[in-house]
């Protein structure tokens, strides 16, 4: 059995304040785009684990084995499977490519199975796994609130298209939330922009961009470009997109965006909720 599991960007991330179990709360508006990663899963003698990306280890911090631990323990199963893993979202980039492929990986096993779990049973495990995770099991733009868990489908128009812009470098989500609460108080707030889908943010751009001060530079140079529409940082970075209207828009800001910045860079240019 072989599934598409796709990225997301954050159009808005609002941090509320801190809750008592250590996480932020947030609001965040996650849309889902056209740039997936691959997983395949199949019942086999002994577990087997493949991926086109060899550093990704196949151990307790991977979030498929930690998917396939929970779903084990909540139906109390024991099986080995062929898992092969084909990555197209990079790593530390805030496009929850991890997020996707366990909540993938809990799709796949509850079909291979013939649907043991309810849907609010993989929301549950899915919750247990990441904040994100609960998010793609249902694939749709969506306000995410609590820690990120809790989803309401909020829609957003099918015929945009996204640029996105990832350096060399990743940003740890962990070290985003850190950097984020020791700042003073009136720095908790991402700059603010006004579009037809409301006012958009994202809370920890100002943690992150003290950092790396590259993204700043590649948010302001896409705010520059007469095709976008609202430039942000997607969740906790390194990540910068741009939506536009059309791919030829994309394509164009993309290619100039290369011979302005050099091509040490990933870039991509795909549909926004596809």
């Amino acid at each position: 059995m072989r599934m598409a599991t796709p990225a997301k960007i954050n159009l808005t991330l609002e941090v509320l304040g801190q809750r008592p179990d250590g996480f932020h709360e947030l609001a965040t508006w996650m849309i889902p785009i056209g740039l997936y990663d691959e997983l395949a899963m199949e019942l086999s003698s002994e577990m087997t684990y493949d991926s086109n990306l060899p550093s990704l280890r196949f151990d307790s911090t991977n979030l498929i084995s930690r998917a396939i631990e929970r779903f084990h323990e909540e139906t109390r199963r024991s099986a080995a499977y062929r898992i092969d893993l084909r990555k197209e979202i990079p790593m530390g980039a805030g496009l929850g490519g991890g997020s996707s492929d366990a909540a993938a990986a809990l799709l796949l096993l509850n079909q291979l199975y013939q649907n043991p779990l309810t849907d609010e049973k993989l929301v549950g495990l899915a919750a247990q796994l990441g904040s994100d995770v609960p998010f793609f099991l249902r694939r749709q733009a969506a306000w995410c609130t609590g820690r990120g868990e809790k989803t309401e489908i909020r829609e957003f128009p099918h015929d945009r298209w996204v640029v996105l812009i990832k350096p060399e470098f990743g940003v740890s989500t962990a070290a985003a939330y850190s950097a984020y609460k020791a700042l003073p108080a009136e720095q908790k707030r991402g700059q603010t922009k006004k579009t037809e889908w409301g006012l958009l943010r994202n809370d920890l751009e100002p943690p992150v961009f003290r950092k790396y001060l590259l993204l700043p530079e590649i948010k302001s140079w896409f705010e520059q470009q007469a095709e976008t529409e609202v430039a942000l940082m997607s969740g906790s970075g390194s990540t910068m997109f741009a939506v536009v209207k059309n791919a030829d828009d994309g394509e164009q800001v993309s290619d100039r965006f290369s011979l302005f910045f050099g091509f040490k860079f990933w870039v991509r240019v795909c549909r926004l909720n596809p």
